[in-house]
């Protein structure tokens, strides 16, 4: 018989929360890249909009989900997302604090897609995040050129100046993966309104 191994502690190194707006592709992004099955606490959403059901997106996170991923070099890494309405926000005070980066998820097709990246940087300046951040703009053209980011790098300016804004399709574990590296390289800095 094979005795049981100690463990003492765990054995994660980092853990990054995803954060963003409904249907931003939270829960996508997490399930692109996780080595372990997500355990998620999606419920049908009472609040779907046309253009959600349409893409397919009639659930919403409750509570936040959860997976692994390693780095390379065996560095596990806990993966959280969070939900995107108000209504959950007790989740974003669980997880934010505790997270040892962010990826802030927000759209690049909206019309109010900036009053919804300032609405996040402010909730997590509120919480006085302490945190290394990366944004990724989802739904952003292929062929858009770089400079279609600047106003997103305009506004985090005031926040984390710092910060690193690329574009991801939360569909492409490549993409999850840059975001995931980005936030965990970024340097390390209170999120604030400046």
């Amino acid at each position: 018989m094979n005795p049981l191994p100690v463990v003492l502690g765990h054995s994660i190194a980092h853990q990054v929360v995803f954060v963003g707006p409904f249907g931003v592709g939270k829960t996508t992004a997490l399930r692109a890249v996780s080595d372990t099955e997500v355990v998620n606490t999606d419920v049908a959403s009472s609040e779907v909009t046309a253009e959600a059901a349409a893409q397919g997106k009639t659930t919403t996170t409750t509570g936040f989900d959860y997976g692994e991923w390693r780095f390379p070099d065996g560095a596990r890494v806990s993966l959280l997302g969070v939900p995107g309405q108000d209504r959950f926000e007790a989740m974003w005070d669980v997880t934010i604090a505790r997270s040892s980066a962010i990826v802030l998820w927000v759209y690049g097709d909206r019309d109010p897609r900036l009053l919804e990246c300032a609405k996040w940087l402010n909730a997590l300046a509120q919480r006085k995040a302490v945190a290394r951040l990366a944004v990724a703009v989802t739904r952003m053209p292929p062929d858009a050129p770089d400079a279609a980011l600047t106003p997103y790098r305009e506004l985090l300016e005031r926040y984390h100046p710092l910060a690193p804004v690329i574009t991801a399709d939360p569909r492409r574990a490549a993409d999850v993966m840059q975001a995931i590296t980005m936030a965990l390289t970024s340097p390390y800095g209170a999120i604030e309104r400046q």
